[in-house]
């Protein structure tokens, strides 16, 4: 079996995360896989397909925005010789089928398209006008959909998707060696957050919410990621207003997974968008970490609420600050840590993923 990828994303980021332990797990059936990925980017995600010992090959097949003239101009020019290097790389390779991860590889590649394509979806598209219609121009070439969670095969038929066209195949994660999580070092609970900071995360409920704890709860907000200066400004101004700036460590990007949820006792993640299905409930439950979550979008398919985590209406610091007052408690948080573990290693565990990955792209 050989399969040719084509990954739209321009930095390393949550989809491209997937897309690679995918392809490990396609290397490890024994299928043979090359990737295609947007010309535009960091070099990060080339250097993980190196490290894997996948061959790659950046093409400079761009998208069109009204509001970016420049980026669309560039697409323009760079359209033809896109196509070329695409039609060389899949003559050259051969491949049985085609995974892609956005409709715009479709779209734009559409006249030359002649193997079976498969998408996986990590977006909502329904509740655009224009990207409804788009993915249903790209559906006359697509032969299969894969949906991260039953939410995006929901807003998939929504879109006009044939049901019978729509695996749900959930993200998975690396199960780590069960050591014994000390929670609340010197009696201190240790709030992260991890991910870009940017506004639909929502970074403002949280610092809302940790002004609203009573100064019996002894914290640190420990934000994780990078993001706009402009907003972590604000953010840190809003912090000072409220008297918490002192509770609050600005981290920073950090790849390293285990120091992330070695350092925290419990992730907050109330994004004020339906997250698709996020990579960081599993991950904070593979490493024993309660999570505090929207109830919207794929959280509720990987948090049990009041048994693996908290769920919390969008855009409400108090439910925030309830949830966190409730975990201020050693004994709750090793209940629920020890819960959200095992509910992840049973449903959610990468193998599982990867396992249904190679059927899919077999049948």
């Amino acid at each position: 079996m050989k399969i040719l990828c084509f990954l739209s994303g321009s930095i390393l980021s949550g989809k491209e995360y997937v897309a690679i332990d995918v392809i490990k797990g396609w290397l490890a059936n024994g299928y043979k896989v090359e990737v295609a990925f947007v010309g535009w980017h960091d070099g990060r995600l080339q250097q993980k397909l190196n490290d894997i010992g996948v061959t790659s090959h950046p093409i400079k097949l761009g998208w069109y925005y009204l509001r970016q003239i420049k980026w669309s101009l560039d697409s323009l020019v760079n359209y033809l010789p896109a196509v070329q290097r695409f039609l060389k790389i899949r003559n050259a390779f051969s491949p049985d089928v085609m995974y892609v991860d956005s409709y715009r590889q479709v779209i734009l590649l559409s006249p030359f398209l002649n193997r079976r394509v498969f998408f996986h979806v990590h977006d909502p598209h329904a509740t655009s006008k224009t990207e409804h219609m788009r993915i249903k121009l790209a559906d006359k070439k697509v032969h299969h959909y894969i949906a991260v969670s039953d939410f995006i095969k929901k807003d998939l038929i929504t879109s006009g998707i044939s049901s019978e066209k729509i695996t749900v195949v959930h993200n998975g994660t690396l199960i780590p060696a069960d050591n014994k999580k000390i929670y609340m070092p010197n009696g201190l609970l240790r709030i992260g957050m991890a991910g870009l900071v940017i506004s639909r995360k929502g970074h403002e409920d949280v610092i809302e919410a940790c002004a609203m704890l009573p100064s019996t709860v002894n914290y640190k907000l420990l934000i994780y990621g990078n993001g706009d200066e402009a907003f972590v400004a604000y953010l840190k101004a809003l912090a000072q207003q409220k008297g918490i700036e002192a509770n609050i460590v600005w981290m920073g990007y950090e790849e390293d997974k285990e120091k992330i949820y070695n350092s925290v006792d419990v992730i907050v993640a109330p994004t004020r968008n339906d997250e698709p299905f996020a990579l960081v409930a599993l991950e904070a439950g593979a490493h024993s970490v309660p999570m505090i979550a929207t109830k919207s979008g794929g959280f509720p398919e990987s948090i049990i609420d009041g048994t693996t985590g908290y769920l919390v209406e969008k855009q409400s610091s108090r439910a925030i600050c309830n949830a966190i007052i409730m975990l201020n408690d050693r004994d709750r948080l090793a209940d629920i840590g020890t819960a959200a573990r095992k509910h992840i290693e049973q449903h959610f565990s990468l193998k599982q993923m990867q396992h249904k990955m190679n059927n899919i792209v077999t049948h």
